[in-house]
């Protein structure tokens, strides 16, 4: 009999709708310089480098990261995503699509039949025959927040495609010095700030991104900083809207990964596997995320959830591709040293005590069914709706501000981060309104709340119109 503690879930994107990426051969590291951490880039050769190409997953011997290939350049050179994690060697061997773990905490993957019963009347008195007309492949798993593990399906949740990936900003400031003015202008003495990647010029960062500053004189002052959406910067120059200590020289660190909203269409190939059952794997080809969810409680693990539709599933006997890529070994995120603090109209909060919050991206992906075709024939993007809920104490300090967002239905930038000490993600929505608020009073002996649903609408953010960004720090 199969035990739930043997099952293994995992997932490998999809270059093709509906087509699991084949294996690709021989790959080596060719660079002369190597790859360094941080580098987006690497110089390639063998027999399969010619046939890697954008969105074939790998990994590299020596380095537990999975990546995704984001740009190719014929048969000797790739970007990929994100940036490299250890520094590889030239002649490394490199692994190509393999599925990779997905550690869960419960969920489903079936596929269920839609039909029809004939009309026909028998004189027998008995049903007639019951057809099938579609079938419906589904899948919804649970999951428990870690870094590196979700990242993938975050940005795919938000409709965009291996080449249109996490963009990636970092400088370090070893020997720079940084001039910081009144005006919350950050300048560069000896060097640019931002590049694309490592193998880019340097650029400035797109306005309105949110990053991470380390390395301030006063540690105090470290912290998320919003980049000005309405100030240019330059290759030398930032602004920010919060910053470190006006007036002094520091070397700070500024690095960010960042995702926004966008409108491709992804999907992945999904495998279960009971491992404890001879022949017990099923593969799901074709499914485009329809949701993903995160959860944050007091005193609790942050959780998360994650919904599929597919085009088809099929029994297999044994591993796809080989082998299955085991997941990276990151912490688990618990509320109690995890969650940071959150922002409310670009500011961030200290005088409300949150209890728990949610935040649902439903991608409303639209499957499209033909004549004589069983399995679905497509399945085109929705509007995508972002909503979610926040619970505090009612204090002195919110209930005036809060109340009149709703009742004035307000619209308010909200924004909350996460960290695990190591990796930290920020989840900025530029514009949200209140929905509803229960007023509810409880019984004896409990607290006051305040409980908002809120819905995220789409804002200017530094020139461009989106309903959400992330941002990830490593």
């Amino acid at each position: 009999m199969a035990d739930a503690n043997r099952v293994q879930v995992s997932t490998l994107e999809e270059k093709t709708w509906g087509t699991t990426n084949g294996l690709v051969g021989t790959i080596l590291v060719n660079d002369a310089s190597h790859v360094a951490v941080g580098d987006t880039s690497v110089e390639i050769d063998g027999t399969g480098a010619a046939a890697l190409t954008v969105g074939d997953t790998f990994t590299v011997a020596g380095d537990t990261q999975v990546y995704i290939v984001t740009i190719d350049n014929g048969a000797t050179n790739v970007s990929f995503s994100p940036a490299a994690k250890v520094a590889w060697q030239d002649n490394t061997a490199i692994t190509t699509n393999n599925f990779v773990a997905l550690p869960i905490t419960g969920g489903s993957m079936s596929e269920s039949p839609d039909t029809v019963r004939s009309s026909q009347l028998r004189s027998d008195a008995q049903m007639a025959d019951m057809k099938r007309t579609g079938v419906e492949p589904a899948a919804a798993f649970d999951f428990e927040m870690q870094a590196d593990n979700l990242d993938n399906l975050l940005r795919a949740a938000l409709r965009n495609s291996p080449a249109n990936t996490w963009s990636n900003f970092q400088k370090t400031a070893a020997a720079d010095s940084v001039t910081i003015a009144t005006d919350k202008t950050y300048t560069s003495t000896t060097a640019t700030f931002f590049g694309a990647n490592a193998a880019a010029a340097n650029l400035a960062i797109p306005k309105g991104s949110w990053i991470y500053i380390s390395g301030c004189g006063d540690a105090a002052n470290d912290g998320w900083k919003q980049v000005s959406k309405t100030t240019a910067t330059t290759a030398t120059v930032l602004t920010v809207e919060q910053a470190c200590a006006a007036g002094s020289s520091e070397e700070p660190t500024f690095t960010s990964s960042q995702i926004r909203n966008g409108s491709d269409l992804t999907s992945f190939s999904l495998q279960m596997g009971n491992l404890d059952v001879t022949n017990g794997y099923r593969v799901t080809t074709g499914a485009r995320i329809t949701d993903f969810g995160l959860n944050m409680t007091s005193q609790a693990i942050i959780t998360g959830n994650v919904g599929f539709s597919g085009k088809k599933m099929s029994q297999v006997d044994a591993i796809t591709n080989t082998a299955v890529t085991a997941a990276a070994d990151t912490d688990v995120m618990s509320e109690v040293s995890t969650f940071e603090s959150f922002w409310i109209g670009g500011t961030e909060i200290t005088t409300y005590e949150i209890v728990s919050a949610s935040l649902n991206i439903a991608t409303t992906a639209r499957p499209q069914v033909g004549l004589g075709n069983l399995q679905k024939v497509g399945m085109n993007l929705g509007p995508i709706d972002i909503t979610g809920s926040v619970e505090f104490y009612l204090e002195s300090a919110n209930f005036k501000t809060l109340q009149n967002y709703l009742l004035d239905f307000t619209s308010f930038e909200f924004g909350f981060a996460l960290s695990d000490g190591t990796n930290r993600y920020f989840f900025h929505m530029p514009q949200v309104k209140l929905t509803s608020e229960p007023g509810t009073v409880g019984g004896i002996d409990t607290d006051m709340m305040l409980s908002f649903d809120f819905a995220a609408d789409p804002a200017d953010i530094g020139g461009v119109t989106k309903t959400i960004q992330v941002s990830r720090v490593s």
